[in-house]
């Protein structure tokens, strides 16, 4: 049987960092506020200062990419990058021995075939298959853009056979067929558009998952040659099939309207019995790994605060125990299936700017580096230069407990040091406890970072997800932001007196609501295309037809999940009336703003008349503008300036280390980018 979106434990990876007992879930007590960082802080006052890292090292990208585990464990194939060439490899995990297999460039993502005797090879436009005894390769399809086909799963029920798909638009249909090696098709199922689906072990469809025109998750099931539905999800929410027969199927779905669960489902009796809850009582099941042959389940596995795996057979727990024992402080995702002797270990972490991967052999309970050498030409920064992310938990002024992460330059003390606050976009995002380069950064110019997971932040559950309903005025949301801050200070982590918040998207307008509603708390703000009328962005989205989604649900359907109704006259004004665009003679510290010309989520003249009010005030404003960029920044120069920008406001407002001065490239693109700037005076 197969799922779409359910990991599967040999071709593709799962995260693991921690192993407790299964059971112990019913019992949990939830996550207890952090009550003090005096050890934390006192061991990062104790480690050896980093030297000074340059901009560009942050962004050192690894040459390795789809390391991967053959399904019967004999093989890991891996790409290394070298320049424009993409080589694609073999390594024998009993001799270690490597051999080439392919040479290529442009795009190209490897999939290992069931039988674990051919890799197939995804351009986008077309699927190859390559025999790995040596033998010739083959393209044995080409895709066609207008049916918007393309590559979805290899088929487990097959050998050697893989899954695509496609949507005729123009007939409103959607088809799911198996390609078999020889570039013969099998037409598998014609209709509404699937979401998810499993396949039983003859390779037929036996469950789909689809919306229906409520946009309701609708889960059908084949009943001899009839369908019949098996059980519905809310709208947008977590709703993944794991594994399934006649008689059960097993599922991921938010338990009882939170967290994320898995669950069995009893189909004669439509009963349901959890298998598996976070032992924490904090964190929703990011999913749960399959063994490809068996589809038997092998892992649950938790995000928050750091990626969990909890083992589901007896050889899982065992394996997971000795992972946690091997990686304590690193994220360790695995390629794993039940026949195979050796297991394939990526290891991760704030720490580590680059993966590093490990054989682990069951037998032996032992664990063997591999690749380290082509690991190396990427030439990662040490591990020691770098700053650990840390967990903290505090205490709301409502009471509920909030979640975020902080990190600090190494052999500092903390309480003298300036700090800057990142929030996330969405609002319905999160940050993760693994490497981030501008964070790094910011550290290594000796800037404590604080990254609140505010409530709206997913993957601690629906209820932390839904808590501040439509309150994203100066509400519930930023009151977690700007309490995360207080807490830190009373802790003893910052300087009061050199504060600073930025951040992109959401995080830009949550930028722009510090700024105005607490002037004395930071010293600047850096908001990357921020909406200055949240209501107004939330409204112009909704008005183009905007969907979410591979299902596309309408935006406003997505955001009454949420809990804003774009229709509450009262809510809205409530949204409107706190926004930075209708306060703009509040802001009092320098504020640099980053917008895009071809922003589609953004209107650029709403910020732009923004910062036109505020120049009329005379207030400290600088304005970026590329005329070409939308909501996503895309160019490397864009980047660049992102950074030099943000060191001269750490240098100028929080006493950060002097910047040195910009390539030619670089001046000349601020010069024709910079409309205002104010901020840097």
């Amino acid at each position: 049987m197969f799922s779409r979106q359910i990991e599967r434990a040999g071709p593709v990876r799962a995260i693991v960092i921690a192993c407790l007992a299964a059971a112990s879930f019913a019992h949990a007590a939830p996550v207890a506020e952090t009550r003090s960082l005096k050890e934390a802080i006192a061991r990062n006052a104790a480690l050896p200062a980093a030297p000074f890292i340059g901009d560009d090292d942050f962004s050192r990208r690894s040459r390795l990419r789809d390391v991967k585990l053959s399904p019967d464990g004999a093989f890991v194939s891996f790409v290394e990058i070298d320049g424009q060439s993409l080589h694609l490899n073999l390594m024998n995990t009993r001799t270690l021995e490597k051999k080439r297999l392919l040479t290529s460039t442009g795009r190209q993502e490897v999939h290992w075939a069931s039988d674990s005797k051919a890799l197939f090879i995804d351009s986008g436009d077309g699927l190859s298959v390559l025999p790995v005894d040596g033998g010739s390769g083959s393209k044995i399809a080409s895709f066609d853009r207008k049916l918007a086909q393309q590559f979805v799963a290899v088929d487990t029920a097959r050998p050697r056979a893989a899954l695509v798909e496609e949507f005729d638009r123009a007939a409103k249909i959607y088809r799911l067929s198996r390609l078999n090696a020889d570039g013969t098709r099998e037409l598998l199922y014609e209709g509404r558009q699937l979401e998810e689906f499993l396949l039983d072990g003859a390779g037929q469809l036996a469950f789909t998952r689809t919306l229906d025109d409520q946009y309701n998750q609708v889960v059908s099931r084949k009943a001899g040659d009839t369908w019949i539905e098996a059980t519905r999800c809310k709208r947008l929410r977590a709703c993944n099939l794991v594994s399934g027969d006649q008689h059960r199927l097993t599922m991921v779905v938010n338990h009882a309207d939170d967290r994320k669960a898995f669950i069995e489902i009893d189909l004669a009796k439509q009963a349901q019995r959890v298998l598996h809850t976070d032992p924490a009582a904090l964190s929703d099941l990011r999913t749960v790994v399959v063994s490809p042959a068996s589809q038997q389940p092998l892992f649950a596995i938790y995000d928050m605060p750091q990626r969990r795996l909890h083992g589901l057979t007896p050889a899982a727990k065992a394996a997971a125990a000795d992972i946690t024992r091997r990686f304590p402080d690193t994220t360790i995702s695995i390629g794993a299936a039940e026949a195979a002797a050796q297991w394939l270990l990526s290891e991760r972490g704030a720490r580590l700017q680059q993966e590093r991967f490990w054989l682990y052999d069951r037998k032996a309970r032992s664990f063997t580096e591999i690749l380290a050498q082509e690991r190396q030409l990427g030439n990662p920064l040490p591990e020691q230069q770098l700053a650990a992310k840390i967990p903290v938990h505090y205490r709301a002024s409502d009471g509920a407990i909030v979640h975020g992460y902080l990190s600090l330059p190494p052999g500092k003390a903390a309480a003298s040091l300036p700090m800057l606050t990142m929030v996330h976009g969405g609002p319905w995002s999160s940050f993760d406890n693994n490497y981030t380069s501008l964070v790094q950064l910011v550290v290594n110019r000796g800037v404590a970072v604080f990254q609140p997971n505010f409530r709206a932040s997913t993957g601690y559950g629906d209820k932390y997800m839904l808590a501040p309903k439509a309150d994203f005025g100066n509400g519930r949301a930023q009151a977690d932001i700007i309490e995360g801050v207080r807490w830190l200070l009373a802790n003893g982590v910052g300087d009061k007196k050199r504060l600073a918040i930025m951040g992109d998207s959401f995080g830009g307008y949550s930028t722009l609501l510090a700024l105005t509603n607490e002037p004395d708390l930071f010293q600047f703000g850096m908001a990357t295309v921020p909406p200055p009328d949240f209501a107004r962005t939330l409204k112009l989205a909704s008005d183009a037809g905007d969907v979410m989604g591979a299902g596309g649900v309408p935006f406003s359907v997505t955001l009454a999940e949420m809990g804003i109704h774009l229709d509450d006259p009262a809510a809205m004004k409530r949204i409107a009336d706190a926004a930075p665009a209708a306060h703009p003679e509040k802001i009092t510290k320098p504020l640099l703003l980053i917008a895009g010309g071809k922003d589609d989520k953004v209107d650029i003249a709403a910020v732009t008349d923004y910062v036109a009010r505020l120049q009329g005030l005379g207030k400290p404003v600088s304005l970026l503008v590329d005329p070409d960029e939308g909501h996503n920044p895309r160019k490397p120069i864009v980047r660049q300036a992102y950074s030099y920008l943000l060191q001269q406001m750490l240098h100028k407002h929080l006493g950060g280390p002097p910047v040195a001065a910009p390539t030619p490239e670089l001046a000349k693109y601020l010069e024709q980018a910079m409309k205002a700037n104010g901020s840097l005076k």
